[in-house]
């Protein structure tokens, strides 16, 4: 049976217009304008770039947010503690320096010279304030689980910061370097300031002018505690969710930067005069969700059937041209934490597996739906993609199709059957599978629950030995591959455009945006 039946030329005409949707954001539709303190030496920073923006903001608040569309932004207005650089190696941000006297106590110590772009010195409270509002299930943070080993955060002083542990959490320096763990200023949050459509942060760029479905433009922070930085007076976003329009847009120079998904696209911009582009392999992957309790995949039968039913190198090769990787829940980018790909059973598509697995669930003229955002091609591509090879088991397939601010409404609801998209691995397996695989998790959105899985998920984090934690993490992937509650595709390679004026930026797998500060545009 030919795997592959499914060609480019379909899927271009299936999707064609669908690129074309703009994102629906969660902000108030009125311009927004904030101005950061004007200080001494504030004219060091010159230039403007213009970046073709996909996707609006889902809101702008770094502790309610997952969209990437919301967390590009908040990467450049925000910073955390500490960074993890290309070794993926903690560095300092915020705290310039931190101890660790035993496995359940860091101390941070902050730069003296940090300050928001209210004007107002950072200090502890302002962390104390920020990882509290995590943590309260007031603040209904999707991300509070990957924060329930604190016991308790102090404000020793002005300066200093104290996170005591209930237990070892090996990953926790990895958990403060996410975006979602950005500082935010205590005042501000005191006065009932809404996050989600303001943002007050200390990174290098600061919040001036919101223009909903249009146009978002920051301005270079001039109190921004490193020195020479940022290298560009202004960022300007342009909401482009059209990608033909954004590739022409670069190619004709209206634009200096943006993000391309088709490899067509890509391909046309790499031969474009005046073009550069930067392909960059991403800690991201695509998978197909299921909804683990509602119907036809409360049957775990079911769930098996899928995977072995769906030949992942195939799509691989149909929507993206052979690049990216077969992955399972663990992303290879992450390196020796994943377990190869041939050693996952379901993996070599089975078509003859999948339905004796349909029959013993007790399942005839299977039918479901795909959720699909329509504002990303690529995602209606994979699911036309899985319904062709679906068809050849007898399951019918069909996609529901909605514009990006719904999907994210009934995705939040779990709404669906089945959703295509992508998620986010940080640089650690915990971040990776504990807040979208443990029972309750703040992203499961699979509804997924498996006693055992609970267990080595809180033992892997529980614990600062990495070995330990790999040989665990070893053992969850075949459990979480069994069961189920996604078929893991390939992970997601970037690809920016920039035209050759344009220097310093420089992506990595999981800091996509950091070097915008960084970034230059000549003749600006």
């Amino acid at each position: 049976m030919d795997r592959r039946t499914i060609n480019r030329r379909t899927m271009l005409k299936a999707t064609g217009g669908a690129a074309a949707l703009a994102a629906t954001a969660r902000l108030s539709p009125a311009v927004f304008a904030q101005s950061a303190t004007p200080t001494a030496g504030a004219g060091a920073a010159a230039g403007t770039l213009i970046i073709g923006k996909g996707q609006e903001a889902v809101g702008l608040d770094p502790a309610k947010t997952t969209a990437a569309s919301s967390q590009d932004l908040q990467a450049v207005v925000y910073d955390r503690l500490v960074v993890f650089d290309d070794n993926n190696k903690p560095q300092p941000e915020l705290a310039e320096k931190w101890e660790n006297p035993d496995e359940t106590t860091f101390v941070f110590h902050l730069r003296p010279n940090a300050a928001f772009q209210d004007g107002a010195p950072l200090t502890s409270a302002d962390v104390k304030a920020s990882f509290d509002r995590i943590i309260d299930p007031a603040t209904a943070s999707p991300w509070a689980s990957q924060f329930a080993p604190v016991a308790s955060i102090e404000a020793t002083d002005p300066q200093t910061v104290t996170f005591k542990l209930k237990q070892a959490y090996g990953p926790f320096l990895a958990t403060l370097s996410a975006v979602y763990s950005s500082i935010v200023p205590k005042a501000a949050l005191d006065k009932g300031t809404d996050l989600q459509s303001t943002m007050i942060g200390t990174n290098a760029f600061g919040l001036k002018e919101y223009k909903k479905d249009v146009e978002t433009i920051l301005d270079a922070f001039p109190r921004y505690w490193q020195e020479g930085l940022p290298k560009l007076a202004t960022l300007d976003y342009k909401i482009l969710p059209d990608e033909p329009s954004r590739l022409s847009a670069i190619r004709a120079g209206d634009i200096a930067l943006t993000t391309l998904a088709d490899p067509a696209n890509v391909d046309t911009a790499k031969s474009a005069d005046g073009v550069k582009v930067i392909d960059q392999e991403t800690t991201d992957y695509y998978l197909m969700g299921l909804n683990c309790k509602q119907a036809p995949f409360d049957n775990v039968k079911v769930r098996q059937a899928m995977s072995y039913a769906i030949d992942r190198q195939a799509i691989v090769e149909a929507v993206f041209f052979g690049q990216g990787k077969v992955t399972g829940p663990i992303v290879p980018t992450l390196g020796d934490w994943a377990v190869p790909v041939d050693q996952l059973d379901s993996y070599k598509p089975d078509p003859d597996k999948a339905k004796s697995l349909l029959s013993e669930a007790g399942v005839s003229n299977l039918s479901f739906k795909i959720l699909v955002g329509s504002l990303y091609p690529e995602f209606v591509s994979i699911a036309l993609v899985i319904q062709d090879q679906l068809k050849q088991i007898g399951v019918k397939v069909d996609l529901d199709q909605v514009e990006w601010g719904t999907f994210i409404d009934r995705w939040k609801k779990r709404d669906f059957q089945a959703f295509v998209s992508y998620n986010g691995s940080g640089n650690d397996p915990d971040r990776a599978l504990y807040p979208a695989l443990h029972t309750g998790g703040s992203v499961n959105a699979f509804q997924f629950s498996d006693p055992k899985v609970d267990s080595l998920l809180d033992e892997a984090r529980n614990t600062n030995d990495a070995a330990e934690r790999k040989k665990l993490y070893n053992e969850i992937e075949p459990m979480v591959v069994d069961e189920a509650p996604a078929i893991f595709i390939c992970t997601r390679t970037a690809h920016f455009a920039l035209r050759d004026t344009v220097s310093g930026f420089a992506p990595s797998p999981s800091q996509t945006w950091d070097t915008l500060k960084e970034t230059t545009v000549s003749g600006s």
